[in-house]
C-alpha cells in the first residue's frame, strides 16, 4: 500500500511542478459559481459566505479531502469582491490556496452582467516524514522540493451574467498567467487551445404548483484533466424547504451524483454523494460533499448601477 501511495504522490508532484496548481474538484459550483468564475463575485447584490467540504474516494487510504471558505459581496454600486481559501490533503501532500476575486458589475434593464478576474497564491508541501520512508530514493529533487514547499501564482479571467433572475451564463479562462515563485519559470497558458469553464442554466418557476426546476450544464477543460461535461438538475419544493437534484458527468471521468438540501431563511445546506463509473470505484465508498451557505440580503443602495444610453 505504501508503494501505491508513493506512486500517487509522485504523479501529483509531477503535475504540480510542471507549471501550476490544479483546480479543486468541488461539484457544488452551481450553488456557488465563484468557485469557477471570478466575475460572479457580488453579482447577486447579497453578501454570501460558503463553507465547502469534500471527501473524494472515501474509504481509500490517503484519499483527497478538500475544504474551502468563500465570501463574495457588492462594494459600492458597480464593484464586487470575493475571497476564498482552500485546503486540500492527499496522502502526505497538503495544498493551501488563497484567491481574491475582483468584479465589475452592471445592470441593463433585466440583464445583470459582470466582468472579473482573480489572483491566487498556492503552496504545496509534502510531509517531511516521507524522507524517512524505506521506499524513498535519496536525492529525488521533486520530493525534496515538495518538502521545502512549492509556491505558485495564478490569474484567471471571467464573464458572468443573469437575465431576469432566471437564466444565468458564464465563461471563465483559468490559468492565463501561471508562475512558480522560486524563479524557475514564469509562463502563461501553454496550451494552444486554452482552458475554460462555460456554464449555462435556467430556473423554471411554477407559481401554480409552488416549485422550481433548475437544469444547468458545465463544459470545462482544465490543466492535466480530460474534457468535462456536466449535466445538473435541481428542484426546489415547499418554499425551498426541500431541495433535491441529480448530476451526470460524461467522459472518461464519468460519474453520477445525488443532491439533497434545504433553506431556512438566510441559511442553507447542501449534501451530495457521487459514484464514479471508473473501475477504481470498487476500492472507494464514493465522494461526499457538504456545503453550508449564509446570506446577508442586499440593500437597495447596494444594487448594481443601471446603465442608460
Amino acid at each position: 500500500m505504501k508503494k501505491i501511495i508513493l506512486f500517487v504522490i509522485g504523479l501529483f508532484l509531477v503535475s504540480l511542478t510542471t507549471y501550476a496548481q490544479e483546480q479543486s474538484a468541488f461539484t457544488h459550483y452551481h450553488i456557488n459559481p465563484v468557485l469557477i468564475n471570478p466575475a460572479a463575485a457580488g453579482l447577486s447584490g447579497d453578501h454570501n459566505v460558503f463553507l465547502h467540504a469534500r471527501n473524494q474516494w472515501s474509504g481509500f487510504p490517503g484519499a483527497p479531502k478538500t475544504y474551502a471558505l468563500s465570501y463574495d459581496g457588492p462594494f459600492g454600486k458597480t464593484f464586487g469582491l470575493g475571497a476564498t481559501v482552500y485546503s486540500e490533503n492527499i496522502a502526505s501532500i497538503t495544498q493551501f490556496r488563497a484567491a481574491l476575486n475582483y468584479a465589475f458589475r452592471y445592470q441593463l434593464d433585466k440583464l445583470k452582467i459582470g466582468f472579473g478576474f482573480s489572483t491566487e497564491f498556492s503552496q504545496m508541501t509534502l510531509d517531511g516524514d516521507i524522507l524517512n520512508d524505506q521506499h524513498y530514493n535519496a536525492g529525488d529533487v521533486r520530493i525534496e522540493d515538495g518538502v521545502d514547499g512549492i509556491n505558485h501564482f495564478d490569474a484567471s479571467l471571467g464573464f458572468y451574467g443573469e437575465f431576469n433572475e432566471q437564466t444565468y451564463f458564464g465563461i471563465a479562462f483559468p490559468n492565463i498567467i501561471m508562475a512558480r515563485l522560486d524563479g524557475t519559470t514564469t509562463q502563461g497558458n501553454d496550451d494552444p487551445e486554452g482552458y475554460y469553464a462555460f456554464n449555462l442554466g435556467h430556473r423554471f418557476k411554477s407559481n401554480e404548483y409552488g416549485f422550481t426546476l433548475e437544469p444547468s450544464i458545465l463544459l470545462r477543460r482544465s490543466r492535466n484533466v480530460p474534457f468535462q461535461a456536466d449535466i445538473n438538475l435541481k428542484g426546489y419544493f415547499l418554499e425551498d424547504k426541500l431541495i433535491g437534484g441529480l448530476s451526470y458527468r460524461g467522459g472518461s471521468r464519468g460519474a453520477m451524483g445525488l443532491l439533497v438540501g434545504s433553506k431556512f431563511s438566510n441559511f442553507a445546506f447542501y449534501y451530495s454523494f457521487d459514484v464514479s463509473f471508473q473501475g477504481f470505484q470498487q476500492y472507494s465508498g464514493g465522494a461526499h460533499e457538504l456545503t453550508l451557505a449564509f446570506k446577508i440580503p442586499r440593500k437597495v443602495e447596494q444594487a448594481p448601477a443601471l446603465l442608460t444610453n
